[in-house]
């Protein structure tokens, strides 16, 4: 069976550089572009081309826009976060439960471009407007996400490529003895088709495009097609410098936040406890015993006019130390909820809803918020020689 016929798109639609080998990423189409892990595919895409120029490889990125996002995938809503760390859901209603093709009114976001003018009103309005004219009218995901692409990527020669489905249906005729673990009615593969069209020199995959692409190596084989190398997503949460002064001011690491904002602001509440409110209640108990012996020993003395004087400073003393602790208990407690507030910003920005931030904030976050030209510094920024989690300052 000839792999290339299950693809639709065909050879004079991909602009490659003569005797260039190609970096696939693939990018499943989804609203407004889908997570942050899908940008951040494409930009490994260019770096690892770079690489490859280094060593004397021509190669050229490759964004494979397609349909057939694997099982969990979210195709039909994004979080965006707001310049207070506000998190907003972005979603439309139905989209999930429909092909990622399917045709959506414009009328249908309309309502969703007014949430997200309300969310980004000091925002990037060329990116807001990009967004609009990718999306906007009547668009299929698909063309949606490829025009968007193309103008949001064009500074990177990223070439993108449009497919409604390049899955392949492989039967246990074909697979017998090659896949021995392999459930009756065959499998579908993302990887292997691609491979068969363009000239692929490697993927860049998240961990279950890794999964498939480790369950059809005997099928390379099989059908004489050279296994391309396969790059893994970089693990990234995008910060901020307001954020990054958060961490450092409450000693909090990265791999804290995400054990939730509660368990987080409970731990810093610890640490911000001071010992001064017990220290001035015991100081108080101390001031009564004293001043309660001198007013015993003046009355044992029967001096009257001592008895009234010691009572008169008694209250006095007990009165500031009192007026002392409460104002020790409010700044303590002032301190602790201002703690709290930038605790939950921070959680919220690098941890969306206690999950990784590049799974679930809408990659359109990037330059939205910060720009084409933000995005630029998260391509420079973006390390692809670490499997270890990055940290990067945006602003």
């Amino acid at each position: 069976m000839n792999i290339v016929e299950h693809i639709t798109f065909t050879p004079s639609e991909i602009d490659l550089q003569p005797g260039s080998a190609a970096v696939v990423a693939n990018f499943y189409a989804s609203l407004f572009g889908g997570p942050l892990s899908q940008l951040l595919k494409c930009l490994t895409a260019v770096k690892v081309c770079a690489e490859f120029e280094k060593n004397g490889i021509t190669a050229s990125p490759v964004c494979l826009v397609r349909q057939d996002a694997p099982p969990g995938f979210s195709t039909g809503e994004i979080s965006l976060i707001d310049r207070a760390s506000k998190i907003h859901s972005i979603k439309i209603s139905g989209m999930e439960a429909k092909a990622a093709e399917t045709v959506i009114n414009g009328n249908g976001y309309e309502k969703l471009f007014e949430e997200i003018e309300k969310i980004f009103s000091d925002g990037d309005m060329e990116a807001l407007a990009m967004l609009k004219e990718a999306f906007y009218h009547n668009a299929g995901s698909v063309s949606s996400c490829s025009r968007w692409l193309k103008q949001l990527l064009k500074d990177f020669d990223v070439t993108v490529l449009e497919n409604s489905s390049i899955t392949r249906k492989f039967y246990n005729d074909e697979i017998s003895g090659l896949l021995p673990n392999q459930n009756s009615g065959g499998f579908e593969s993302r990887c292997l088709p691609e491979s068969g069209m363009l000239p692929v020199a490697a993927i860049i995959a998240d961990s279950s495009e890794i999964a498939e692409y480790v369950k059809e190596a005997a099928l390379y084989e099989r059908d004489g097609i050279p296994r391309p190398i396969v790059r893994s997503l970089p693990d990234v949460t995008i910060s901020s410098v307001r954020i990054m002064k958060t961490l450092k001011r409450y000693g909090l690491d990265f791999a804290r936040l995400i054990n939730g904002n509660e368990l987080v602001i409970e731990y810093v509440h610890e640490t911000i406890k001071s010992d001064v409110p017990i220290r001035l209640k015991n100081l108080r108990d101390e001031a009564i015993a004293v001043l309660d012996e001198l007013e015993t020993a003046a009355f044992a003395a029967r001096e009257g006019r001592s008895v009234r004087i010691i009572k008169e400073r008694a209250a006095r003393i007990i009165y500031q130390l009192e007026k002392i602790q409460k104002h020790s208990n409010t700044a303590i407690a002032d301190k602790e909820k201002a703690a709290g507030n930038r605790i939950r910003k921070a959680c919220d920005y690098l941890a969306p809803l206690g999950r990784r931030q590049q799974d679930t904030l809408g990659g359109a976050q990037i330059p939205l918020y910060y720009g084409r030209a933000g995005l630029r510094k998260l391509y420079e920024r973006l390390d692809i020689s670490t499997q270890n989690h990055q940290l990067i300052e945006m602003d």
